[in-house]
């Protein structure tokens, strides 16, 4: 079975360890504050000189799922991280469509699906295509309140959950798209 790392990579991106949202394309009833916390939340995951930095987003039963990869914890996201990001590589995401899939009175949920470019030392780059979930956790418990959309990391991502990769397996056999001419 070829498997060589589980594309649970597509959790983090880098090149200048920035992802890219040059095709960002929010739905109606996503607040205008999700984008620079969800770029600082991206941009901490795809950092590999950024620890706490990371893990301080989640609270301390705060998860991480790529696929069937379960991360709980700071110490374990953090493992998987550096398993995301092992081998010098460097990922990059583009996320586009985004939208609230779920809102109650303790959080909410934003879903985004896109791409993750996967470069490697040597300069090989191919992508795989992501939808993810980001639970955002409320500091005032109603329904109408907004997440906690701070960009200091408050503990408020409860779950960070990659529930599609394809292709399932890295690299994959499709260039990066920002390679072509």
């Amino acid at each position: 079975m070829l498997f060589q790392v589980p594309v649970a990579s597509l959790a983090f991106a880098a090149v200048a360890f920035a992802a890219n949202f040059i095709d960002y394309d929010p739905q109606p009833g996503v607040q205008e504050e999700f984008r620079p916390f969800f770029q600082a939340l991206i941009d901490a995951a795809e950092d590999p000189n950024v620890t706490t930095g990371f893990t301080d987003y989640f609270p301390a039963d705060g998860m991480q799922t790529t696929l069937t990869l379960h991360c709980v914890g700071a110490a374990r996201i953090q493992g998987c991280k550096n398993f995301f990001l092992s081998d010098g590589r460097q990922l990059v995401h583009f996320p586009n469509t985004t939208f609230v899939a779920n809102n109650n009175a303790t959080a909410t949920t934003y879903e985004s699906h896109g791409r993750i470019e996967n470069t490697y030392v040597g300069g090989n780059c191919s992508q795989i295509y992501y939808k993810t979930q980001y639970t955002i956790l409320k500091t005032n418990q109603t329904e109408e309140a907004a997440p906690n959309l701070s960009l200091i990391p408050e503990a408020q991502v409860y779950w960070y959950h990659d529930y599609f990769v394809n292709p399932t397996t890295v690299p994959s056999d499709i260039p990066c798209d920002s390679l072509k001419g």
